[in-house]
């Protein structure tokens, strides 16, 4: 060989490029896989700061106060909420004039003259009359809106309910029909002794509904009701919610009562 001869020069091969991240290349081998991991891991990320936010973005006691709105609206869907009945005993008095008509001898017919002779006297006394006692939730055809306020952060904050105060129900009155627990007393005139009517006794008789609604609805009767149906009421609204809320205070306010705030009843 002749040793000026030049000789073929030996080129290099360049080396692969290290790395310490072997999943780059992973990535590269799926190729559009890679993607595919990535949205995959970018919703478990925003799963993650979801599930850690959101509780702090929540107005704090929200929850709670929405379980109270909803243990009311199913308190109240009837047109009235039946909080009490009471037996009520009336004494009624009648009195009615009896009258004689006197004609002209000449003139046997035509109205005459009616002059009183004597009045006759009735007491009834009727015990065991029967009413009831609603809170009215529909008022002219319109739903009447219970409203309900209070502290709904705390475990332990008064939670206050306003509703239309009870009445009585003069729709469902039972008047007492058993003559055996009915006393009536009659003082008749002479004059009635001789005609015989009873328009006095029927009279009493026909008054003892009105009296047995006028008694139910006496201020003292409907104060005693008024704070007895607080307590059903709350006991009501208890049986509806959750039991980790029901021993939390619950005041009932009736709309005609004046509010700690302005100290004058709900519009």
């Amino acid at each position: 060989m002749n040793a000026r001869e030049p000789q073929p020069v030996r080129r290099e091969q360049p080396q692969s490029l290290a790395t310490n991240r072997p999943w780059l290349t992973v990535a590269g081998c799926l190729g559009g896989g890679a993607l595919a991991i990535g949205l995959a891991f970018f919703l478990i990320i925003a799963a993650v700061v979801i599930f850690v936010l959101l509780p702090t973005l929540t107005p704090p006691g929200a929850a709670t106060q929405a379980k109270f709105i909803s243990a009311l609206g199913k308190l109240t869907e009837a047109p009235a909420l039946k909080v009490a009945t009471r037996e009520i005993a009336v004494r009624v008095d009648a009195s009615t004039p009896t009258e004689a008509t006197v004609r002209a001898w000449l003139v046997p017919i035509g109205p005459g003259w009616k002059f009183k002779v004597g009045r006759t006297k009735v007491e009834v006394i009727a015990d065991g009359n029967r009413v009831q006692y609603v809170i009215p939730l529909e008022a002219d055809g319109r739903r009447v809106q219970a409203d309900i306020s209070g502290d709904f952060k705390g475990l332990d904050g008064e939670v206050v309910v306003t509703l239309p105060p009870p009445q009585v129900d003069e729709t469902l009155v039972e008047v007492q029909s058993d003559p055996k627990r009915m006393k009536i007393q009659i003082d008749r005139d002479w004059a009635d002794h001789v005609v015989g009517d009873d328009e006095a006794r029927d009279e009493a008789l026909a008054a003892i509904r009105a009296a047995v609604v006028r008694e139910a609805s006496s201020d003292l009767a409907m104060f005693e009701v008024r704070e007895k149906a607080r307590a059903t009421v709350v006991e009501m609204l208890r049986a509806l919610l959750p039991e980790s809320l029901r021993d939390r205070p619950i005041r009932i306010r009736w709309s005609d009562e004046a509010d700690e705030i302005g100290k004058r009843p709900l519009d």
